[in-house]
């Protein structure tokens, strides 16, 4: 059969077979729908995106991180006792589904903190939810809820986290009580969950600093297991002449 699917001034008309009108008709039925479809995939692989960066900066903020820190420059360093290959393997996270805990130890200014930081942003980047505390800040917030009643309810709350950074270790002297709260993190997250501990303190100094030889058994034998100790070296890197060319 013939359609006329139009004339040109001249007042001729344009006879086509169907045949042909169904093939053109098909062809553009095709590339509407690939056009659509790839729009769809377009916009879900953007809202992926956006959901992605949602999460990763709200865990970012729920962290608590002292600071910034990109985990690729701790790779690239070799100074104060970093070893690359090692970082490298730590920053892959693998290590935190199997309840490790890492150890960071060195002089005031060598980086424990900034390194604990790199080691924590790789970790939520990973998608384990981590969170950061001052040592002596946790113990005395918990030791408030011993009166409140709410001390169990509050340790549950560090049990949602994969990871947890205690920083300043060793800085401040704990009291009966606190050396008690600090047993009962460590025990709820032995072979369970990770945990960082980071002072200026040694691992075999810790049994003189906690100075209760029941609960310093206690927390090095819970520790003893499946730990990692990163030790740094150097001076001080707050250390530094004030220039001019720096104002």
């Amino acid at each position: 059969m013939l359609y006329a699917i139009g004339a040109y001034s001249g007042g001729m008309t344009v006879w086509v077979e169907d045949n042909t009108l169904t093939y053109e008709y098909n062809k553009f039925e095709i590339e509407r729908t690939r056009l659509a479809t790839e729009r769809i995939a377009s916009l879900l692989i953007a809202e992926k995106e956006r959901r992605a960066s949602s999460r990763l900066t709200r865990m970012l903020n729920e962290a608590k991180l002292p600071m910034k820190a990109a985990p690729e420059e701790l790779i690239n360093t070799e100074a104060r006792g970093l070893k690359p290959a090692i970082m490298r393997e730590l920053l892959q996270c693998a290590w935190i589904p199997h309840a490790w805990n890492i150890l960071i130890s060195g002089e005031t200014g060598t980086g424990k903190s900034w390194v604990a930081s790199c080691i924590a942003t790789a970790a939520i980047r990973a998608g384990h939810k981590t969170r950061y505390f001052k040592t002596s800040d946790l113990l005395y917030s918990l030791s408030m809820t011993l009166e409140d009643g709410v001390y169990l309810r509050e340790r549950e709350k560090l049990a949602k986290f994969k990871l947890l950074i205690l920083d300043d270790f060793g800085k401040v002297a704990m009291n009966e009580g606190e050396k008690s709260i600090l047993f009962d993190i460590i025990e709820d997250r032995a072979g369970t969950l990770s945990t960082i501990i980071v002072g200026q303190r040694p691992y075999n100094d810790w049994h003189s600093f906690i100075d209760n030889p029941v609960i310093a058994d206690a927390v090095l034998d819970r520790l003893s297991r499946d730990r990692h100790h990163i030790k740094l070296r150097g001076e001080s890197l707050r250390r530094r002449e004030a220039s001019f060319n720096d104002l």
